[in-house]
C-alpha cells in the first residue's frame, strides 16, 4: 500500500503545482467512478456530505478504492463542527470544512484532526487498515504512527463569507491549516448586491466578488498557504490559476455521470498549461 499520499500532495502544492478534484455525490457505483477519476487524471476526489448524502459504508468503499488507485481522498462533512473523526480514522486524508467564519472554529477542527502536539485527536489507531497504510500497530512505535498520521492530514477551512475573509489571516496562522478553499457562490450570496436575472457565472465575475477573491489569494500567499476554490468552469479556473489559486474543485459526480467530466478536466489543464 502506497504511503504518504497526503504528505506528497502537500509537497506538490508547496512546489506550486495545481490540483484538480471532483466532488462525489450520491448514486454512483464506486469502483468504476474511482477508476474513471484516476483515468481522467484528477489529483484527488472529495466526498460531499454538506449538500448531498453519501452513506458511511459507501465512504469506506471509496477509501479502499482511493488507496488502490493511489488517489488522495478528501471529504466535506455536513457541518464544520460535525463528528468527522470517524471518517479520518477510517482513512479519509483531509477535510474541506464549510462556513468557517472564526479562528475558534478553525482551531476546533485542528484539535479534532491532529494528534498531539498539534491537537487532541482520539487514538483510533489500528481500527482501519487505511489510516496507517500498512504500518503495524502491534510493532511500530506509537510516536512513529502519530507522526505519520499528522503529516498526512490536510485541513482546508472554507472561506464563504465576509466574516471568513476578515478572520482568514488569523486562521492561516494556525499550525495544521493547509490553506483555504473559497466557496465562491456562498461568498457572493453573503456579500449580496446580486442583480435580478444574473446567472451564477455572471455573479462570480462581478467586481465585488473578484476583489474578495484577490484579497483571499493575497492573504494565502503572504501566509505561505494554499488558495483553492470551487464554482468556476475551466476558463475560470485558468484565469484564477494565473492569479495564484492552486487547488480547484471541478465537476460534481452523481448518478454515474463521471464521463461528463473527462473533457472538462482536459480543457482546464490545457488552458492552464
Amino acid at each position: 500500500m502506497k504511503r504518504d499520499i497526503g504528505y506528497e500532495f502537500k509537497q506538490s502544492l508547496a512546489a506550486g503545482n495545481k490540483a484538480f478534484g471532483p466532488l462525489i455525490g450520491p448514486g454512483n457505483d464506486a469502483a468504476p467512478t474511482v477508476e474513471a477519476i484516476k483515468e481522467f487524471g484528477y489529483d484527488f476526489f472529495m466526498i460531499d456530505n454538506e449538500h448531498s448524502m453519501v452513506d458511511k459504508e459507501s465512504i469506506y468503499t471509496y477509501i479502499r478504492l482511493a488507496r488502490e488507485h493511489e488517489l488522495l481522498i478528501l471529504m466535506r462533512p455536513e457541518e464544520n463542527n460535525a463528528n468527522f473523526r470517524s471518517y479520518l480514522d477510517s482513512g479519509v486524508q483531509g477535510l474541506m470544512l464549510p462556513q468557517v467564519d472564526t479562528v475558534e472554529r478553525a482551531a476546533f477542527a485542528v484539535n479534532q484532526s491532529f494528534f498531539p502536539p498539534l491537537g487532541h485527536r482520539g487514538a483510533g489507531l489500528g481500527m482501519s487498515p487505511y489510516l496507517l497504510d500498512g504500518m503495524d500497530p502491534s510493532s511500530d512505535p506509537l510516536l512513529d504512527m502519530i507522526e505519520y498520521v499528522n503529516r498526512n492530514v490536510l485541513l482546508f477551512p472554507q472561506t464563504e463569507s465576509l466574516a471568513g475573509v476578515k478572520s482568514l489571516p488569523q486562521v492561516l496562522r494556525l499550525d495544521g491549516i493547509a490553506g483555504t478553499i473559497v466557496g465562491t457562490n456562498d461568498l457572493a450570496l453573503d456579500i449580496g448586491d446580486i442583480k435580478p436575472g444574473m446567472l451564477r457565472n455572471e455573479v462570480n465575475s462581478q467586481p465585488f466578488i473578484e476583489g474578495k477573491l484577490r484579497e483571499i489569494v493575497a492573504v494565502c500567499r503572504e501566509a505561505g498557504k494554499v488558495a483553492g476554490m470551487g464554482g468556476f468552469p475551466p476558463e475560470g479556473c485558468a484565469r484564477w490559476a494565473r492569479e495564484g489559486y492552486q487547488l480547484f474543485t471541478l465537476g460534481y459526480i452523481r448518478d454515474n455521470n463521471a464521463e461528463k467530466f473527462r473533457p472538462v478536466l482536459q480543457e482546464a489543464r490545457e488552458l492552464i498549461g
